[in-house]
């Protein structure tokens, strides 16, 4: 029921978030030539440009595609990247030559099935935070899911997830137990998860949303 209600890789029309982060990142230069009708559409883009990357012999502008596609993709928490911090004329985006390498070493370490290292590379690039990284080993790999607040906290009850990029193995080990229970694979069990709690709490903490979400179901 959950995984049906998650528009991030459906044919369901462009979220607001989505559309925000889209057109900030356009507006910074970027995707000039994207015009997606729905969120299948990010996907689709995504995934055919990492399918003719090749990292022994990468092209750098095909990577700071993708990587724009998939914070676009994200929505409008993803903006970081693209965003001038006070006192800098260019945003860490602006600078890809600078952390290219490091984003290039995260692809290969997915490549190698080494989610953790790639995570760690990651990290050493500004304005990708802990919520946005995952997101990036969900398309690279088609395999990692995604790992954000959200989900950290309906797994633990806290963002402690988060804040080590060697806890995204305790994440694999607690949504693996669940997806079991289920009968699903981890990728749909997080998707399932993410819709559920857009549905009922806010993003930062296990407080239910005020007003009554559409489609409360009876078990809650």
């Amino acid at each position: 029921y959950w995984n049906s209600k998650n528009t991030y890789f459906s044919d369901a029309e462009i979220n607001a978030s989505m559309k925000a982060a889209l057109t900030l990142i356009q507006g910074k230069g970027y995707l000039l030539d994207f015009y997606p009708k729905s969120a299948a559409d990010y996907s689709t883009e995504i995934s055919n440009e990492i399918s003719s990357f090749n990292a022994i012999n990468p092209d750098f502008s095909r990577l700071s595609r993708i990587f724009d596609l998939i914070q676009a993709w994200g929505g409008k928490m993803g903006k970081t990247p693209y965003v001038f911090k006070k006192g800098n004329s260019q945003s860490s985006r602006d600078l890809f030559s600078s952390w290219k390498e490091s984003y290039l070493n995260g692809v290969i370490s997915i490549q190698n099935e080494n989610p953790v290292e790639a995570l760690k590379h990651w990290s050493l690039i500004n304005g990708l935070g802990a919520s946005f990284a995952p997101k990036h080993l969900r398309f690279w790999s088609n395999k990692y899911p995604v790992l954000d607040s959200r989900i950290s906290l309906l797994l633990t009850g806290s963002k402690r997830l988060l804040r080590k990029p060697e806890y995204y193995d305790d994440f694999l080990q607690l949504i693996s137990q669940l997806a079991k229970r289920y009968g699903a694979d981890i990728l749909e069990t997080e998707k399932a998860l993410f819709a559920f709690s857009q549905n009922y709490f806010r993003n930062d903490e296990l407080a239910l949303l005020m007003e009554q979400p559409e489609g409360m179901d009876s078990e809650i």
